[in-house]
């Protein structure tokens, strides 16, 4: 932690940044073992999403809050994945592969497949945080209703109640985006 808090310019900054340390370290760890089903590599994981967080101290307010809590979790859950991707780079240079020759094949349909996701990805980035952040769980991370309620401190129900608010609302922001 002595290496993190060397990397913040004020003594609040510290201060902030060593509360949070104290608090969600464990909870990471667990967040990215669940995900990385290896504690030395979860410990990484942890690892890396701390030094990103000594670049991004601006973006936290109360550390107490579901807030800091979610966008902490949120980094380690990407920093895992990034650790995923490396250990199965060979994987993924064969599915680029794939991916390239199906360009080669239909170009269009390939442009109108990026475009579609590049739509979805702006009305995404348009939802309340509150539907936004289930959603992203939900869909992005692959976390189960059951996760994302214990993650957010709510019930299930809240959690199926915003997943399916989030969707009708998206389903408008893209019909705005056809026509």
């Amino acid at each position: 932690m002595i290496l993190f808090l060397d990397m913040l310019d004020s003594e609040e900054e510290k201060s902030k940044f060593a509360r949070i340390y104290e608090k969600y370290r464990y909870f990471l760890w667990y967040l990215a073992n669940e995900r990385l089903q290896d504690a030395w590599l979860a410990e990484d994981a942890v690892q890396e999403a701390f030094l990103a967080l000594t670049r991004h101290m601006d973006k936290i307010g109360d550390p107490e809050s579901a807030t800091t809590r979610n966008f902490l979790a949120t980094i380690v859950k990407n920093k895992a994945i990034d650790i995923i991707r490396r250990r199965k780079g060979v994987i993924e240079e064969n599915f680029d592969e794939s991916v390239n020759r199906e360009a080669q094949e239909d170009i269009l349909d390939t442009y109108l497949v990026r475009e579609n996701y590049e739509r979805i990805l702006d009305a995404v980035a348009k939802l309340d945080e509150i539907y936004r952040v289930v959603f992203e769980y939900k869909y992005l991370h692959g976390l189960s209703d059951a996760e994302i309620a214990e993650m957010l401190g709510v019930s299930q129900k809240v959690v199926n109640v915003r997943i399916y608010r989030a969707r009708k609302k998206l389903q408008v922001l893209l019909g705005e985006q056809v026509s």
